[in-house]
């Protein structure tokens, strides 16, 4: 695999260089100052990376257990525990080291109880060391204690409202996202407002100062089959908001501006161009990463015409604006056409700060266990495992 020492001898430096400017949106004079600009359209440079050459990557088995069989849904990483959830869902705890600890499941449709699905309906409060799940049926989020006790109800709006997607906030708000009628797929208008500060103590809702027109979502709708009628929907995992190392942050799919919600402002960081296409297809844009000195955007080609994932990822220096397309891989994973492909995830999950972090399902690894496509730490992680077994997270922080 090619080592690209270069690139990881320039990041190294940008993190131990204290003479250099600080990052353009940082300064006073910003507002004179160009920010970095994603252009869509343009050829960038193409590289692979491999994650060993600029993170420290570890390997977390996740402990098989009846209680907590998992196949890597939303997940946040705590200091003490990884907690995420089961096609049953139940909220389950592993140990950081990946032992099960404890479930707990509140299905049901008493005050205390919340209404399947759960999906990024999810979050947790580690300081408070609280659950959040968004009861979206009843429009309320409940509040639950690690071993699952009831504590409280926090009241949503009602109305016409289908409240979506939960995110940590900081240490006292959640972030509500209003995915109702996202693309008018039902005739009627999008909320323009559609983010939401909630209070955790008492369910206070704000809305956060921007203004989005013309939503659209992350749905692929094909037309029906000329035959059976049947239409086809197909959705990915791709949001406009990420939290990445305990800040938020918001790029509309049809905004140019990744926006960073610091005390109470939208304040933007970066920008991006020709995400639509001519043929009226767009790319829906996402940030997966930060470090001391690059912006991780992740891309995914919206086409009707196609079917399946067109994405890219890019790497662009915070300081110069210089990009490259690259692929990151897993050294420990021989054929780069695998899953070792890093699949960007900030969207999906909650990471330590500065890391990134992959589920590999134990299929995949004893398959290529079997085929003499793994080495080193994976290789003795998969030869003890059996294809029924919990998946490994592979977490990488980076240097």
């Amino acid at each position: 695999m090619k080592q690209l020492w270069l690139l990881f001898t320039i990041f190294v430096a940008s993190c131990v260089n204290t003479n250099r400017k600080e990052p353009f949106f940082q300064t006073e004079t910003r507002e004179s100052l160009a920010m970095p600009v994603l252009d869509l359209k343009k050829e960038y440079p193409k590289k692979t990376i491999a994650l060993q050459d600029i993170a420290d990557v570890e390997y977390i088995t996740l402990e098989t257990h009846d209680k907590g069989l998992v196949a890597g849904h939303y997940t946040t990483i705590t200091d003490s525990f990884i907690i995420t959830y089961n096609s049953s869902w139940d909220v389950v705890f592993f140990h950081r080291d990946g032992r099960f600890s404890h479930s707990f499941n509140r299905i049901g449709g008493s005050g205390e109880e919340y209404s399947p699905p759960i999906g990024l309906n999810l979050c947790v409060n580690p300081e408070l060391r609280e659950v959040y799940i968004n009861d979206v049926k009843k429009y309320r989020i409940q509040v639950y204690s690690y071993d699952g006790k009831y504590k409280r109800t926090l009241r949503t709006k009602g109305g016409s409202f289908a409240y979506g997607a939960l995110y940590p906030l900081d240490s006292n708000n959640l972030l509500l996202e209003d995915l109702d009628n996202v693309g008018n797929y039902n005739g009627k208008p999008t909320n323009p407002k559609p983010y939401y500060k909630i209070s955790v103590t008492d369910g206070k809702m704000t809305r956060l100062p921007l203004t989005v027109e013309n939503r659209i979502g992350n749905t692929f709708r094909l037309p029906p089959d000329k035959e059976t009628g049947q239409g086809m929907c197909v959705g990915v995992n791709i949001s406009p908001v990420a939290k990445i190392n305990g800040e938020l942050l918001i790029t509309p799919f049809v905004s140019d501006t990744l926006y960073a919600y610091r005390d109470g402002h939208m304040v933007p960081i970066a920008k991006k161009q020709n995400w639509m296409k001519e043929n009226g297809a767009c790319w829906l844009v996402t940030l997966n990463g930060i470090s001391d000195k690059y912006f991780l955007w992740w891309a995914i080609e919206k086409d009707l015409k196609k079917i399946g994932w067109y994405d890219r990822t890019y790497l662009q220096d915070r300081y110069t604006g210089a990009c490259s397309q690259i692929k990151l891989v897993d050294g420990n994973i021989t054929d780069n056409s695998m899953p070792g492909k890093y699949e960007p995830n900030a969207n999906r999950y909650c990471p330590p700060d500065n890391c990134i972090m992959h589920y590999y399902s134990a299929y995949q690894l004893v398959e290529l266990y079997k085929k003499g496509k793994l080495q080193g730490k994976l290789k003795e992680i998969a030869s003890k495992l059996s294809e029924e077994d919990n998946p490994v997270i592979m977490l990488a922080k980076f240097k």
